[in-house]
């Protein structure tokens, strides 16, 4: 029997199966369970016949072929087009479908393998491909990643597998995690559409490091209402029964609160920083790890992982608090939070620098953060405005990403590139001394 009339015969029996609304009524929790099992394997097994024939399907259709390919000849534009018609499936399905199909047909192909034998679902294949993809480690490491994450694929849901496929990726290539954050800080976006209704619509793409901020304001806004963490102390008791109490729905409270906080934000002084009171995206490190410059950390929350650059940024702009944890992962003491600079310092830091100090920078105080041109936790750096720069988001990721320094010499600020760039050291003018400068000129000339 050829796997073509194996698999006629497969559709037909399961067809007749008995499926009606009374029978689920009637059926116990437990033949409920073993229901849902049973679909589930049996959709799994589908799955895998759909990647195979769709992998077929691919090999038969490629571009070097012309017209000639199958899905040409079928009269579809595509593979995923011709996909879509017979089988039925979605678009997104059926790429998901042809990609994890070309690993089945891929000899040698550990997750490929796996598929065509029924031990990993396509969801699971495509979380674990994606989430390994870019990995730019030893072959044979990847290989022995992907048959750990086989094996565990049996125990973890697609979305659970995805999150740990990319933990193993960062152990695997932890040179590569500043790249991929690049990759994704660079796709943020912020659109805004006019509805023809007169409504208008924001479209926010954000990476995880802003999503550490923007997150936490959306809990704090609508935590109560998704039954969020409660808190016992009387104040916070009143506002989550008043919020409970809310007509609005969680969007509307959402929107409403964001508004809020950007009609409040306008009207601040937008020539200085913003205080302290601000969201800080809360990272995890060993404190080793942050001294020697090494490893990465993962944001709270989310796990996703960040480089040891960035992490020092966030260290330079937001402090860091140091807790001491067993080997169980039991915090046994939590340290008091480092000293940032103060509103004062921030002030005065925005009357001398003026703006972002990087050369060719005009972006205003109010979009900057304070550098510790020190490191804050290595060489115990002080918080003093003459150890202290203004640096805009980018160009502080930029600074500790990619190796750059700021030194100070006879009260002049100097930026040094990273050790494979060798030119000579740039002088970094602040505003303060620029226009002073400039008055010095004028004076010399009317005088």
């Amino acid at each position: 029997m050829t796997s073509t009339s194996a698999l006629a015969a497969a559709v037909a029996v399961l067809r007749d199966v008995p499926r009606s609304v009374s029978s689920c009524r009637a059926a116990s929790d437990a033949s409920v369970m073993e229901w849902l099992r049973l679909a589930g394997e049996a959709k799994a097994l589908a799955d895998a016949h759909l990647a195979l024939a769709a992998g077929e399907l691919r090999r038969r259709s490629s571009p070097e072929l012309g017209g000639a390919g199958l899905a040409r000849r079928e009269g579809a534009r595509t593979p995923e087009e011709l996909l879509k018609v017979v089988s039925g499936v979605t678009g997104r399905d059926a790429v998901v479908a042809l990609r994890v199909g070309r690993l089945a047909q891929t000899e040698g192909s550990v997750l490929g393998d796996a598929v065509v034998d029924g031990s990993v679902s396509v969801p699971a294949a495509e979380a674990i491909r994606a989430g390994l993809d870019g990995a730019a480690a030893d072959p044979v490491l990847v290989a022995e990643a992907t048959e750990l994450l086989c094996s565990e694929a049996s125990t973890l849901d697609p979305d659970r597998l995805l999150k740990r496929a990319r933990e193993v990726r960062d152990e695997l290539d932890e040179a590569g995690i500043a790249s991929r954050e690049a990759v994704l800080r660079g796709r943020r976006s912020l659109r805004r559409l006019d509805l023809r209704d007169g409504m208008k619509r924001l479209i926010w793409d954000y990476d995880p490091l802003t999503a550490g901020v923007v997150d936490e304001i959306y809990d704090r806004a609508t935590s109560p209402r998704r039954g969020g963490p409660r808190f016992v102390d009387a104040e916070s008791v009143r506002r989550a029964t008043e919020l409970e109490r809310d007509e609005r729905t969680t969007e509307q409270i959402a929107s409403d609160a964001f508004t809020e906080l950007l009609r409040q934000a306008g009207g601040l002084d937008g020539s200085v920083l913003l205080g302290k009171g601000t969201p800080a995206v809360r990272v995890l490190v060993p404190a080793s790890d942050l001294i020697a410059g090494t490893g990465h950390g993962v944001i709270e929350g989310s796990n996703e992982a960040i480089s040891i650059g960035t992490v020092r940024a966030l260290a330079c702009a937001n402090g860091t608090r140091t807790a001491l944890i067993d080997s169980l992962g039991n915090v046994l003491d939590l340290g008091r939070e480092q000293r940032l600079y103060s509103r004062h310092q921030r002030v005065a830091l925005a009357i001398r620098d003026g703006g972002c100090l990087w050369a060719g920078c005009e972006r205003p105080p109010s979009w900057c953060e304070a550098h510790h041109i020190d490191h804050y936790v290595r060489d115990k750096g002080r918080t003093d405005l003459e150890r202290g720069v203004l640096l805009c988001k980018h160009h502080h990721l930029k600074l500790h990403n990619e190796g750059w320094q700021i030194r100070r010499r006879e009260g002049r600020y100097w930026l040094h590139p990273p050790p494979d760039r060798p030119r000579p050291p740039e002088l970094l003018v602040t505003k303060s001394r620029a226009i002073r400068e400039h008055l010095n000129r004028r004076r010399s000339v009317t005088a």
